[in-house]
């Protein structure tokens, strides 16, 4: 199982991105504010304040002075430039990282090249705008550095020459540490992949690591900023197109419904899945009740017609509420009972029914 509550992840840590985005008014960080950057574009850029925000404070940041000396900051330089993507580019900006690019020096131990965060971000730059012979370059390095390292490493070199244009394959090999399988979750996302399987991977690491210092507690491994920007990504991916099976491990079914709809389910055959399902509710209702009656007639006897009132009223078999005739909201609780009944009944006459009768080779999907 996966019980991993998407949603509500993703509200976490877009809120612990959002603490350290205003941090950063305290210590200015381009490698951190680009990361940041790139977590919250999975909310799209357009009207995204946060991100607007951001950017217009690293445009002020490329116009300091000798900002281009360090190369440390190539990266945030070319997530810059990936921003403009749906706009206008910056020609002069494309022109100075092209050519930035083209001079650093790939066997220099401190060189960016050697950072896969680095490298997936100059990925991103190029993609918008850049020369071929910048391309070029950086292909053959990546092409080069992907196969040695840790996983995670491998991963957003591999990454960078998707980016770049090249059908490229996950790196292979077993994660060793929280990071890879983060970043294995983050590829299946969003290149694709076997994302129950990674998520399951993840679950499994989840209580280990921490989101903030915080909120840490003893003996887990807080979050670097990159980390956090790929599991947001991930788990925003995850909840704007949930696969199936994530899905129904998320959902707080009665364990008979998961028992027996599991299968069909995870198989793909909602049909099946349904059915089933439709068919242990009509089991547990005849069984609680001990009637014989079924579907819409046995709904009817036990939780009461669904036009029942106040002038024909008489107490179903099982109430979901006190129903008490003298009670101020006598009416309200007949409502709530007659909902229920509904909402059953239209079970069995839209799923149970029509499913029971005919084969599905006619349409009842």
């Amino acid at each position: 199982m996966v019980p991993i509550d998407f949603h509500r992840y993703r509200t976490e840590i877009r809120q612990v991105l959002l603490a350290r985005l205003q941090s950063l008014a305290n210590g200015w960080d381009p490698f951190v504010a680009a990361w940041i950057c790139y977590a919250l574009a999975a909310d799209g850029i357009k009207n995204n304040q946060p991100i607007l925000q951001l950017r217009e404070r690293m445009q002020r940041w490329r116009l300091e002075e000798d900002v281009w000396k360090y190369t440390r900051n190539i990266g945030p330089m070319a997530l810059l430039l990936w921003l403009s993507e749906d706009c206008n580019p910056d020609a002069q900006l494309a022109e100075k990282l092209s050519r930035t690019i083209k001079q650093l020096d790939a066997d220099d131990k401190f060189s960016p090249l050697r950072d896969g965060e680095q490298v997936f971000l100059l990925a991103l730059g190029l993609r918008v705008g850049a020369d071929e012979e910048a391309s070029a370059y950086l292909k053959d390095l990546v092409a080069r550095e992907m196969q040695r390292g840790p996983l995670r490493r491998r991963i957003l070199y591999a990454a960078a020459l998707r980016e770049l244009g090249e059908t490229t394959s996950c790196p292979a090999g077993e994660p060793q540490d929280e990071g890879d399988v983060i970043a294995l979750v983050w590829w299946t996302e969003r290149y694709g992949g076997d994302k129950y399987g990674q998520w399951a991977g993840f679950y499994t690491i989840q209580e280990r690591i921490a989101l903030d210092i915080e909120a840490a507690s003893e003996g887990q491994r807080v979050l670097t900023v990159p980390e956090l920007a790929l599991l947001y990504e991930a788990v925003a991916r995850e909840t704007e197109y949930p696969d199936p099976n994530l899905l129904f491990e998320s959902y707080p079914l009665h364990p008979r419904i998961r028992q027996v709809a599991e299968r069909d389910f995870k198989q793909g055959n909602y049909f099946g899945a349904v059915f089933e399902a439709c068919k242990a509710l009509e089991d547990f209702l005849k069984t609680i009740s001990g009637s014989t009656k079924i579907g819409v007639s046995l709904v009817s006897e036990i939780l009461g017609k669904p036009d029942m009132n106040p002038s024909n009223f008489s107490p179903p078999l099982i109430k979901i509420n006190p129903l008490d005739q003298n009670s101020v909201d006598f009416i309200s609780q007949i409502d709530e009972q007659a909902g229920f009944s509904s909402l059953t009944i239209g079970i069995f006459r839209a799923f149970r029914n029509p499913k029971g009768h005919q084969p599905k080779d006619l349409g009842w999907y």
